[in-house]
């Protein structure tokens, strides 16, 4: 089997299942703007859409679309679907919730869209999201062992922390489960994409710029990375977290709030969280706890 793949895209979820299936694959990176696979062919020639996942069998037919492939990997072995009379269809009807609601609402991120339409479909994931957590029945979203569609989710929940989206701690945690899972770090690992967390020596070069009411981390030129805060008293109330697009996914945005409660820490200073990044930032580092007031 191959299955053709975009970095960072959807098809991370379907190169996630089938390690986790233990089936044999090969995967090829596709150029979603050229259109071109890493080996130079034309990608329209194995999925005339356009777009991935295609999952080629070794029969050589082609599966295409998210939710049908996750469907025929959850099928070849049953450990990725929960026991049930409507097991199946309770699969069905979350992958198809993920792809329909959450997947399309990123849309305007991945498009440049104007920051009006950013800030409702923020709002809109935000609640998306909380939704999506009442649904969890365990560790995962069917219970105690994974399925097909948390390996979706667990996309989406990556994109939320790319682009500063709001996430339920339950969805926190299982983002969290899923980063610790060998299918996932070797997924990211062979896609090249950059895991969550950095080497401590990224949290270098931090510092406040009380002028502009932010914590700054330069990067590359005139490139900076920014936390942005309100003074309140004693406090400071963090607002907003900005990191340039072209340097997203590379730790910067985890540095940077390293590094600024590193120096909240030694000025004895208490910090109030507003910013969806720093809070989900918080949570994964509990080490740094004193420095936040409820």
């Amino acid at each position: 089997m191959k299955l053709y793949y975009a970095k960072g895209a959807c098809s991370l979820a379907d190169h996630i299942a089938l390690l986790e299936a233990g089936l044999r694959f090969e995967t090829e990176a596709v150029d979603i703007h050229t259109k071109r696979t890493r080996s130079g062919a034309d990608f329209h020639d194995v999925n005339p859409k356009g777009y991935v996942p295609a999952l080629v069998l070794d029969s050589g037919e082609i599966i295409t679309e998210n939710i049908a492939v996750l469907d025929w990997i959850a099928e070849q072995n049953p450990v990725l679907k929960p026991m049930g009379n409507l097991a199946r269809t309770r699969v069905l009807e979350m992958l198809t919730f993920i792809s329909t609601e959450i997947h399309r609402a990123f849309k305007t991120f991945w498009h440049d869209g104007a920051e009006s339409e950013k800030l409702q479909a923020r709002e809109t994931l935000a609640t998306l999201l909380e939704f999506t957590a009442t649904q969890m029945r365990g560790d995962y979203l069917f219970g105690d062992t994974l399925s097909v569609a948390d390996c979706y989710l667990f996309v989406m929940l990556r994109w939320a922390e790319k682009f500063g989206i709001a996430v339920p701690q339950a969805l926190l945690r299982l983002q969290w489960r899923m980063e610790e899972r060998s299918s996932v770090q070797a997924a990211i690992a062979q896609e090249q994409l950059f895991p969550r967390n950095p080497s401590s020596t990224i949290s270098d070069g931090v510092r406040e710029n009380s002028e502009e009411h932010r914590f700054e981390k330069a990067i590359h030129d005139a490139a900076v990375a920014a936390a942005y805060y309100r003074p309140a008293d004693d406090r400071l109330v963090f607002i907003h977290t900005v990191v340039p697009p072209e340097f997203s996914g590379l730790g910067i945005g985890t540095a940077l709030a390293r590094g600024t409660f590193e120096l909240l820490r030694e000025s004895g200073r208490k910090a109030v969280l507003e910013c969806p990044f720093l809070v989900h930032f918080i949570m994964a580092h509990p080490e740094y706890a004193d420095v936040v007031e409820a």
